[in-house]
């Protein structure tokens, strides 16, 4: 037997159950021989041609649906993450981007001859708490279908990385929170203040890009306000002058008298329902000051004895420090009666940008409600009914829809109040999402927690 060529022998060792191309470099082959067969060889090679560009066609389809789904998949796990960052674990992220991108491609057919599903991507995570920044690389490996049959390649593999930040959000948030003595009795109060406590814990680790977030505070009880230090804000001539050191005595107090505790009554009109400021209309002075003499010296002694319908805990303004109105929750105590519309009027004067200055001299906050960077927030928290429906109410209502007519977010946690204080407060959130009714001190909790992660703010790097 004659010697084999090479060209024979590499044909020889090709199994005939190998790949479809094997029968076309055969045929190829033996119709180069034949120089009657041209008009074949040109065919063959026609439908070589064509071969080839429709499994290009069919498989770049598919590479680039799966490339698609990739990149989307992975946007959304490193947003996820980033939401995240600084309320679950390392372990815990990990395994939320890995659902995420899984749940992304659970449903994702390949359109291959066998139908087949594709495969769930390798996730990987890397975080950086100091920055806030979360990058998501996710990999996948992509089965060819018309190129794999005809033999030119079997795996595509894939590979996307997104880098995300989170960042505090550049907001003026205020928390009414429902204090009446009723909420103090019931042992709701002290579930709600370490739980306002925890919501400002959860940003102090956060990075900001601005002024970040800033706190502030109205206790709700009685329709009296303690705005203590701002006498300047009470009816001329209503504040007392005849006490040391403009006369001869002594006083219960130390400082200021501006400083102890006292309140302004509601104001007639329209001024008691809006935002109207004190240049334009001031405030009724609930303080009172007693005296009696010494017995020993003979001098006046004076002491301040303000009506207890007056709350000791003061409104707190917009503010850069949260340790005052954190302070300030640790020692929030039951008073009154509950009047959530005088509470929702008081928010409303914090957050309106007419108090700017009034509030703390100097200060640029309130903000202008259209401002470009700055949001504002209420967290309003609620676990009793209106002592004076007819008019609290009513004036809730209207509060609350003049809030969100000027771009303020509503939020509503609604623990356990009545039927139909929690209709008045569903309708005053800002969605029906935006509204929370819990019944325990861990939903009460987890209330907090969403509302904490629905306002961090998630940046694409590049």
């Amino acid at each position: 037997m004659p010697p084999q060529s090479r060209d024979t022998r590499r044909f020889a060792a090709l199994n005939r159950n190998d790949k479809p191309m094997w029968w076309l470099f055969r045929n190829l082959r033996n119709l180069g021989r034949d120089t009657e067969g041209a008009a074949a060889l040109i065919f063959t090679l026609a439908v070589l041609i064509v071969l080839g560009v429709a499994a290009f066609s069919v498989d770049a389809a598919r590479f680039f649906a799966v490339k698609s789904r990739l990149s989307i998949a992975t946007e959304m796990a490193a947003v996820a993450a980033a939401k995240n960052l600084n309320f679950l674990s390392e372990s815990e992220l990990n395994t939320l981007a890995s659902e995420t991108v899984a749940a992304t491609f659970r449903r994702m057919k390949l359109l291959s001859f066998s139908g087949a599903v594709a495969a769930s991507p390798t996730v990987s995570l890397a975080i950086n708490t100091t920055t806030g920044n979360v990058t998501v690389t996710v990999d996948a490996l992509v089965p060819t279908t018309m190129l794999s049959f005809v033999g030119f390649l079997d795996d595509v593999s894939l590979r996307e990385t997104v880098t995300t930040r989170q960042v505090m959000p550049d907001a003026e948030l205020v928390m009414i929170l429902d204090s009446s003595a009723e909420m103090g009795t019931l042992g709701k109060l002290a579930d709600l203040t370490a739980t306002a406590q925890n919501f400002m814990t959860l940003f102090g680790s956060f990075a900001f890009e601005n002024s970040g977030l800033q706190f502030g505070l109205v206790p709700v009880g009685n329709t009296l306000a303690n705005v203590a230090p701002h006498s300047d804000w009470v009816v001329d001539g209503a504040w007392p002058i005849n006490i040391p050191p403009n006369v001869p005595g002594t006083t219960a107090w130390g400082g200021d008298l501006a400083e102890q505790r006292w309140c302004v009554d509601v104001r007639t009109g329209a001024a008691g329902v809006t935002d109207l400021t004190p240049g334009t209309e001031k405030f009724p002075l609930i303080l009172e000051v007693s005296s009696e003499l010494d017995p020993v010296t003979g001098i006046p002694h004076f002491s301040v004895t303000t009506t207890a319908d007056c709350r000791p805990d003061r409104i707190m303004p917009i503010s850069n420090s949260s340790a005052g109105i954190s302070a300030a929750l640790a020692t929030l105590s039951g008073h009154g009666t509950t009047s959530l519309g005088r509470g929702m009027a008081w928010g409303e004067r914090i957050l309106s940008p007419l108090w700017q200055s009034l509030w703390e001299i100097g200060s640029t906050s309130p903000v202008a409600y259209n401002d470009p960077i700055t949001g504002k927030i209420i967290v309003l928290t609620v676990g009793t009914g209106n002592a004076d429906p007819g008019v609290e109410n009513i004036l809730l209502g209207d509060v609350c829809s003049r809030l969100k007519s000027n771009g303020v977010t509503i939020y509503v946690v609604d623990y356990l109040a009545p039927t139909a204080t929690s209709t008045l407060l569903s309708a005053c959130a800002t969605t029906v999402g935006h509204y929370f009714r819990v019944e325990t001190a861990s939903e009460l909790s987890d209330a907090f927690f969403t509302i904490a992660k629905f306002i961090t703010v998630v940046r694409l790097n590049g």
